[in-house]
């Protein structure tokens, strides 16, 4: 059981959280083992994201100290733990979605990316896009396609020419 001064001082340092955080993702970890769990934070601390879990109630009240929206958890009845961090908002969902259809206990429910609310959908969403590094060179081989084909169209001129 907590004490009073103990839900205070997470309360504290829950809103400083909130406020410091652009994307927050709230997560139904029910069913996950210990080691589990630990493998997930691992992961997640890579990436400079953090993980806890909490009390619901004491996550409405760090959100009413912080001053910001609430995301509506009176509907979810099991364990939440709150994913935070200024990480690229894609690479936290997608170490969870991924987790998630690894695991199939853990459930994305939504949360705040780049202070944007969003639902378990779109963050899925968010999660399936490729990586930036991925999508540079996507980008750099559709701008090189028409370039390389027309020096092959010009070199196979060539080869007929002698």
């Amino acid at each position: 059981m907590l004490t009073k001064a103990k839900k205070i001082e997470l309360v504290e340092e829950l809103s400083k959280i909130i406020q410091n955080n652009p994307n927050i993702l709230f997560v139904d970890f029910t069913g996950l083992k210990m080691d589990e769990i630990s493998s997930l934070k691992k992961d997640l601390k890579k990436e400079g994201v953090g993980f806890k879990a909490l009390k619901k109630s004491l996550l409405e009240f760090a959100f009413k100290k912080s001053g910001k929206d609430s995301f509506d958890m009176s509907s979810h009845k099991s364990s939440v733990a709150i994913v935070y961090g200024s990480a690229e908002p894609n690479v936290m969902a997608k170490i969870l979605h991924s987790f998630s259809v690894k695991s199939k206990k853990l459930a994305i429910l939504g949360g705040f990316l780049i202070g944007e609310k969003m639902m378990k959908d779109k963050v899925v969403m968010l999660a399936q896009i490729p990586s930036r590094e991925v999508l540079l060179a996507q980008f750099l081989q559709l701008l090189m396609s028409p370039v390389s084909g027309f020096v092959r169209a010009l070199d196979g001129v060539a080869k007929k020419g002698n």
